[in-house]
């Protein structure tokens, strides 16, 4: 075997290491070898058609006591909301058919974004939703990290991204909107 590459002696040991763990395996695990994988059929779960349901609710947040936040006031987007007094609200800016409205919770946080459109909610269709109320209209809420509320002129698509963190807070901000 010295002759043989180092390569060569690893594939050998490696294969060597195959063959046993299969034949201990059929004899530690004996159903495997009759398992009939051909007959298993895959369980397939799709997203529900119907989204008018409310899908349950895990548990609630914490009230986030909003007396001492900052306000925010957009007039051509028909917006105000209350943010934490850290937190920046960045300028809008457009992304095809969206303005986009970013505040930064810091560093260690990912942008919360509310995306404002004539036309659509942003990410939003085929998604499981509950549905609430939001300053007198009827929202639509993916688990506490997305809403969407259309109001007569716009939708608008509240999305806290990656920052689970901070699910109290981004709801007392959504909670906070008033339209105009």
């Amino acid at each position: 075997m010295s002759k043989l590459s180092s390569q060569t002696k690893s594939f050998i040991v490696l294969f060597g290491l195959a063959v046993i763990g299969t034949y201990l395996c059929t004899m530690l695990w004996p159903d495997i070898a009759s398992f009939n994988f051909k007959s298993y059929t895959y369980q397939y779960s799709p997203i529900p058609k119907n989204l008018d349901k409310p899908i349950a609710q895990a548990e609630s947040a914490p009230v986030v006591d909003t007396a001492t936040w900052k306000d925010y006031s957009n007039t051509d987007l028909g917006l105000s909301f209350k943010y934490k007094p850290d937190w920046k609200v960045k300028d809008v800016i457009t992304k095809k058919d969206f303005k986009i409205i970013e505040i930064d919770p810091g560093a260690k946080f990912y942008n919360i974004k509310i995306y404002v459109s004539p036309k659509e909610f942003y990410v939003m269709e085929g998604l499981p939703t509950k549905t609430e109320t939001i300053a007198g209209k009827e929202a639509l809420n993916v688990n506490d990290l997305l809403y969407g509320i259309k109001t007569d002129t716009n939708y608008y698509t509240f999305d806290i991204g990656l920052s689970l963190s901070l699910v109290p807070d981004f709801m007392a901000m959504v909670h906070s909107v008033q339209f105009q």
